[in-house]
This record gives structure tokens, sequence and C-alpha cells, in this order.
């Protein structure tokens, strides 16, 4: 299968083109948002991008930017008419705020599964990961580490939850089923389970693409220590004991993925970090 990135940008910089665009707020009927599109395409509008998501009351909220140099209408026009469309309720214009340049501030709360987030591009997270530790060094590898384990913490007693009401019991299918998948599909990597066992507990997971290590300068040791540290904290939380996660691959130190082994901390051995 091909690999396409899941683009989540609002933000559009293509020089010499007059861009714009909306944000429909619609009723439950069905074929909506096809008349809006059909509407845009009459007049010669070239779709860049299109976001849809569900109202806390039901209602459909799609986002629509456009390329419109080669548009027959003016942006207002085209707005009118889609309001125009039976159980439509509000059209709000996005307009470019400079000749090739518009920013989507319609929605300035972003969220994810209903809670806030942000997004932080690579230039800005790849300073704040890289920049810690060229600061402090050793104390700044274990800051990102013990970060990471609070991360995991919180992430593991969240899908606990989750798990509970999904009717998932088995540590090793909660991992596989919510925490490889979310981790996955919030962009920090690919995560796979290749190996879980209770007795005696034991992980093998193996991170393609993991952000933290991808931008890192080039290392002679395992670079990661903020993935290390979610993974130690989501696998002791959620097993009830102190695992301890060595990094055996690096995509930093040149390897193809980054590879974890998590094992039980044993008693009166160093600390896990």
């Amino acid at each position: 299968m091909p690999f396409y990135p899941f683009e989540v940008g609002r933000v559009f910089f293509i020089p010499g083109r007059r861009l714009g665009g909306f944000r429909v707020v619609a009723g439950r009927e069905h074929g909506v948002m096809r008349k809006a599109l059909d509407v845009c395409s009459k007049y010669n509008a070239y779709l860049l991008s299109l976001h849809f998501t569900l109202s806390p009351k039901g209602e459909k909220v799609f986002t629509l930017i456009y390329d419109l140099t080669e548009c027959s209408a003016p942006l207002n026009e085209v707005a009118e008419e889609i309001r125009k469309i039976e159980s439509i309720k509000e059209v709000a214009l996005i307009e470019q705020q400079a000749e090739g340049f518009i920013a989507d501030t319609t929605s300035p709360i972003i969220t994810a599964g209903g809670v806030r987030g942000i997004i932080l591009r690579e230039m800005v997270w790849s300073i704040l990961v890289n920049k810690i530790r060229e600061k402090f060094g050793s104390g700044g590898e274990a800051l990102l580490y013990y970060i990471g384990v609070d991360m995991g913490v919180k992430a593991a007693a969240e899908h606990k939850k989750m798990a509970e009401a999904l009717g998932l019991k088995e540590p090793d299918k909660i991992t596989r089923m919510l925490g490889a998948t979310i981790f996955t599909t919030i962009g920090w990597g690919s995560m796979q389970i290749e190996d879980f066992t209770l007795n005696p507990p034991y992980a093998l997971i193996t991170v393609y693409n993991n952000f933290e290590c991808e931008t890192a300068p080039s290392s002679k040791k395992p670079y990661s220590q903020l993935t290390r540290g979610v993974i130690a904290g989501y696998l002791s939380h959620l097993l009830g004991l102190e695992m301890v996660v060595d990094e055996t691959e690096c995509i930093a130190k040149g390897d193809q993925r980054c590879r974890f082994e998590c094992k039980r901390r044993r008693l009166g051995s160093l600390n896990i970090f």
C-alpha cells in the first residue's frame, strides 16, 4: 500500500496564486457537502483542502480551502450561492492574508478526540528535543525521559478506561489495539508490538519514523529518551510494576528503525535511567 502523509495543516503558502475558502455549517441532511462542492466547481475553483467534522450538536461542519486564481466569480458571490443550499446554516469566508498566503483562523481551538491539542511542526519539535540535550547534556536526557514516563502513565490510564468500555482486559491487547495504534495515529511514529508476554513481563516494540530521532544528529549510541520514557511509563502503569526499557536499535545511529526491549526491573538494580 502506498504511503501518503496525513496533512493537517491549516496554512497554505502558494506564491502567485489567489486563495480563499469557506467554513460551512449545515444540518444533518445527506448530500449537503456535495452540493457546496458542486457550486465551487461550477466557478472553476480548485480545491486544495477539505476538512469535515461534526459539532457537539450533530451539525456538519466542513472547511474548504481553494485556489481561486481561475475562479470566475468573487469569493463572496460563491459564498452567497452556497448559503442558498437547503439546510445550510452558516457560511463564513476565509480570506487570504496576502497574495498566495492563507491561514484558516475560523477555529482557533484545535481538538483531538474532544481534547485540546496543538500542532508542532518539525522545525519546532526538533528544537525542543535536541536543544534540551545540547544545553543540559545528560541532565537534559534525564528530563526528557521522565517527562516521557509521566506522559506514558497518563496515556495508559486513559487507555485502561477506554479498554473497559470496549471489553478489553488483557494488557497485550490494550497495548496493541489502543497504545500502538494511537501512538501511530498522532504522528509519533509507526509502532509495532513484535512480542508481548506476561510471564515473564516482556515486550519488544519497534517504531519506524520515530519523530524524536529523525532529526537527531548522527549518534554512536541510541538517541531516544522521550519515546523510551513513554513506553516505560505506559507499560509500568498497565502492568502494575516497574518496567525497564532499553533502545537496542536507533535510526539516529544508522539503523532502519528504533527498537525497544522492555523488561521488569530487577530488585536492587540501578536507576532505570
